[in-house]
């Protein structure tokens, strides 16, 4: 049966060290050379998932920003982008006057830019741009019209839960995107990300799915932005360190994400 297996990577495949182990990639890369469809979904972008998956020869479409993208694992070129549409109007009525430091993702053409508001910052956020310092994506504007520019297909929003709190409660009342609030699982900050409403994991999957005519979609991950895609796939796995409420809706529970889980159980049941 052709089977399709999507991994997330944070928390899933990734340690908590943000690393790969070597078994890991040995394991998959094997499974790869026999043939397996076997892809990831994350909601990094494709410059910071392509650094940590590197070592591992991927070659079906990745998904990534959450859905919002499908790139091309070896080259980085996009195939799919989903942009906002008309609803970007609602967004800026909503984040109109926010303080709560984050960026815009765009696109300019083929280049990717992350464009943020100059002057808003806390503990959380400025770590995020240290940890991005030679990142030639990010641009600081001044305006809130400048954030605006390009074709918009993302924004993310960094801070303590209280302070995103109030904005994620206005922004989920937009009925044509999708908004992930959840805890940075390095940090104690949370994010808030939007994107538009036909992009989920759970929608990217099935394009991939429809490219190479697989008949079936079994998928790994741990944290609320792998909802979507549980419910959608025919089987889906947890590691043992994920959420509560992703193993309630799990097919079943495997080795944690540092102990190899999801290569481990590939490697027992992904017979092609």
């Amino acid at each position: 049966m052709n089977t399709l297996y999507v991994t997330d990577l944070d928390g899933t495949l990734m340690r908590d060290d943000k690393t790969i182990s070597a078994e890991s990639t040995a394991l998959l890369n094997r499974l790869l050379a026999r043939g397996i469809h076997l892809t990831y979904a994350t909601a990094r972008s494709y410059a910071s998932a392509s650094r940590i998956t590197q070592n591992i020869s991927f070659h079906l479409p990745v998904i990534i920003r959450n859905g919002t993208i499908l790139a091309d694992p070896r080259t980085g070129e996009n195939l799919e982008i989903s942009a906002f549409g008309e609803e970007l109007q609602q967004i800026r009525q909503v984040l109109s006057g926010a303080t709560v430091p984050g960026f815009a993702t765009a696109y300019f053409g083929r280049e990717e830019i992350k464009l943020c508001p100059a002057g808003r910052t806390n503990e959380g956020f400025r770590d995020y741009l240290e940890g991005h310092s030679g990142d030639r994506r990010l641009r600081m504007v001044d305006t809130e019209e400048q954030l605006y520019q390009g074709k918009t297909c993302y924004f993310t929003f960094i801070a303590p839960k209280e302070e995103l709190q109030p904005l994620y409660e206005r922004v989920k009342q937009i009925k044509e995107i999708n908004c992930i609030f959840q805890q940075d699982k390095y940090r104690p900050e949370y994010w808030l990300e939007l994107c538009p409403g036909n992009a989920t994991k759970a929608t990217a999957i099935q394009k991939v799915k429809q490219r190479y005519t697989c008949r079936r979609v079994i998928v790994f991950g741990d944290s609320a932005n792998d909802i979507p895609m549980f419910r959608t796939a025919d089987e889906a796995y947890a590691p043992r360190n994920a959420s509560a409420e992703l193993k309630e809706i799990a097919t079943g529970i495997i080795d944690a994400n540092n102990d190899d889980g999801v290569a481990r159980w590939l490697e027992a049941h992904a017979i092609e």
